[in-house]
């Protein structure tokens, strides 16, 4: 595909999800670590999970572009004009009283409600008194555990285990509504945006089968490692068929300073396990044997030689010295500095407005970034693991369960919040109100208006809508759109997921932090020579006493329910 050599777009709110790029193909080490599953569950015991039903699909939008593949993104070659958005919301879901949430924190903390237009015009379109609790993504882990301690829950509350782990036993503990019985089946229909929510997002964040919360659905392939492609065309270099041709081109990248002006660089400033882990077909965080068994990802044979790979590129010098601790908002740095060949992100965090494409470009102008799907190692196919398709989900606590009405109003809340592409609804949540936090360009681009003051008040509108899985990139050709999308057109068919995404394991959540350290060290005791890579041996015994095992056994028995 080609991203366009053009100028940095007006700075504005980015509308990625927080901290993606600690996931998926460029997930670095956490690719290597023990894998987490769901969490518990209410439903009956041996109970299936209630897939949602699919509701219609808005009409076709001028410049739509759809595939057959799951997970692939819609393209728009254009975004529609006020006149061509429809009503995806009849009427106001709220009932005039106060709804409170626990919700997540996009930037910065936006002004108060006195002065905070979108706050105000929400609440008119909710037909609610609107009291969140905005938390950035560092801290509401801790603050989520420390409400659920309190008693004193929200209405709405945000659910993201990547964050916190350990909230996964309060799911099984009961201390939410579990909602087949609203969202299961065709029950869904009565919310139209839920309902055209994907299967796969509901699917991955429900928990050994009950479904506890409305998904903020993601691409299935979130995180793509893009590339210097001018730096390639500079060197003489072709795109990388196998490991040899990546060798080549990542320790070219360190060693023929291809930036030019006497600048330093480097081919990569992390451990990016995810991508090599790709190229060498490494299992999604766990091997299902047809016998039922489980293989943990680092007792294959397959990371064992993406390890044994890792430790040539360090010797050759493709990655930063200091890349085995370097924090990940230093990576990126270095990349939109002009000193890093590779790099992993999102489309939308790479091409949307205030995307990394246009800082980089304005800091090594020229610069042209491609994204590079890995390839087999022997030259054939890779096995991409798949991201879990959802950022968190918006719970509503046990405490409400017995008031069926009031589920059904904050059900219709995230409907709001989950309008489609091409709806009044989604243009509003995602970029306000028309001449005060965006006007329309002449091609029909919502630009988001300069000032700082009103853009803040978007922050707090981080919720359950499907922004990422749209590829429409304001200020950019159209053809970029139609690119990302043919990309995860390739991606989609050689990737898998894990195979114990939504399910629950106490071992899981108690020893992930110990057994992930223990795959972590020995990683990058191997990569940078510390260690021989026989040491994995010493290390996968660990991993197994210390409570891989354990994990394993749960994960097995869970997945014999579930058959």
């Amino acid at each position: 595909m080609r991203l366009p050599n053009v100028p940095s777009a007006s700075s504005g709110p980015s509308r990625r999800a927080v901290l993606t790029g600690a996931l998926g193909i460029g997930a670095g080490l956490t690719l290597s670590a023990c894998g987490s599953g769901g969490g518990g569950t209410s439903h009956a015991p041996g109970e299936a999970f209630r897939t949602p039903a699919a509701g219609p699909s808005p009409s076709p939008i001028p410049g739509e572009h759809r595939v057959p593949v799951v997970g692939v993104p819609a393209a728009y070659d254009r975004y529609p004009s006020a006149a061509e958005q429809f009503t995806s919301v009849a009427k106001a879901p709220g009932r005039g009283g106060t709804m409170t949430a626990l919700t997540q924190l996009a930037t910065t903390q936006p002004p108060g409600h006195g002065s905070n237009r979108w706050w105000q015009e929400l609440e008119k379109r909710l037909g609610v008194t609107w009291k969140p609790t905005l938390v950035g993504g560092a801290d509401i882990g801790d603050r989520a555990q420390t409400i659920i301690a309190s008693g004193d829950m929200p209405d709405l509350f945000n659910v993201n285990h990547y964050y916190s782990p350990a909230i996964d036993r309060s799911v099984k503990q009961g201390a939410f509504t579990e909602l087949s019985d609203y969202v299961g089946g065709k029950a869904i229909l009565d919310y139209p945006n839920l309902a055209r929510l994907p299967a796969w997002a509901w699917r991955n964040s429900s928990i050994n089968g009950g479904i506890f919360g409305v998904p903020r659905p993601t691409p299935l392939v979130n995180n793509v490692a893009f590339y210097r492609e001018d730096w390639r065309k500079k060197l003489g270099m072709d795109m990388p068929k196998n490991a040899d041709d990546v060798y080549t081109l990542l320790t070219a990248f360190t060693k023929s300073h291809p930036a030019g002006s006497g600048g330093k660089t480097w081919g990569l400033s992390d451990l990016n396990s995810g991508f090599f882990a790709a190229m060498y077909r490494v299992p999604s965080t766990w091997r299902l044997q047809k016998s039922g068994r489980l293989v943990k990802d680092h007792e294959t044979d397959e990371w064992e030689a993406m390890l044994a790979y890792m430790r040539k590129l360090w010797i050759g010098g493709a990655f930063h010295p200091d890349a085995p601790t370097m924090p990940w908002d230093q990576q990126r740095q270095k990349f939109l500095d002009g000193s890093i060949g590779m790099h992993a992100e999102g489309f939308n965090g790479m091409v949307a407005v205030g995307g990394d494409l246009g800082v980089i470009q304005r800091n090594s102008p020229g610069a042209d970034l491609q994204p590079m799907l890995p390839p087999g190692f022997d030259g054939g196919k890779p096995l991409i693991s798949q991201d879990t398709g959802y950022w968190g989900y918006y719970s509503i606590p046990s405490k409400l369960s017995g008031d069926k009405d009031k589920v059904r109003e904050i059900l219709r809340v995230c409907d709001y919040f989950a309008a489609p592409f091409g709806s009044k609804e989604y243009t509003f949540v995602n970029y306000g109100v028309e001449n005060y936090h965006f006007t329309y360009t002449q091609d029909g681009s919502p630009k988001p208006t300069t000032d700082a003051h009103r853009l803040s008040e978007l922050s707090m509108a981080y919720m359950c809508q499907p922004s990422e899985l749209n590829f429409f990139f304001a200020g950019r050709p159209a053809q970029v759109a139609r690119d990302a999308q043919s990309f995860l057109n390739d991606a989609m068919p050689v990737s898998e997921p894990n195979p114990v995404v939504n399910l629950y394991s106490e071992t899981s959540i108690s020893k992930t932090p110990v057994l992930k350290q223990i795959i972590d060290d020995l990683m990058i005791a191997v990569v940078t020579g510390r260690k021989p890579i026989g040491a994995l041996a010493e290390a996968r015994s660990d991993w197994k006493k210390q409570g891989g095992d354990q994990m394993r056994d749960e994960y097995e028995k869970a997945l014999a329910k579930k058959s």
